[in-house]
């Protein structure tokens, strides 16, 4: 009786890991494809003399130059506002 006790248990084991196998690739595959599609950057060069500012003058088209600037900062991981002749910049959308 213990072992088909024991059957019955590892059958319900198996479905739960089964389920949860199943969870987390379907989430996983949701949120990888959602993300590939929704982003293409374009990439500049900085050149000596430009800045932040200046820069966001020349790109934000709709967006304010500040919440501008905030987004290159966080899409480059920027540490500060300095930026150096030479430097690759994803600029955003």
């Amino acid at each position: 009786m213990n072992t088909q006790r024991l059957t019955g248990l590892s059958k319900v084991i198996i479905m739960v890991l089964a389920l949860g196998a199943a969870i987390a690739v379907a989430s996983g595959s949701a949120v990888a494809s959602g993300s590939a599609a929704a982003v293409k950057l374009t990439y500049i060069t900085v050149s000596s003399g430009e800045t932040l500012w200046g820069l966001a003058a020349d790109y934000s088209k709709d967006v304010s130059q500040r919440e501008w600037i905030a987004e290159l900062v966080e899409l480059n991981n920027l540490t500060s506002n300095d930026i150096q002749p030479g430097q690759r910049l994803a600029l955003p959308n």
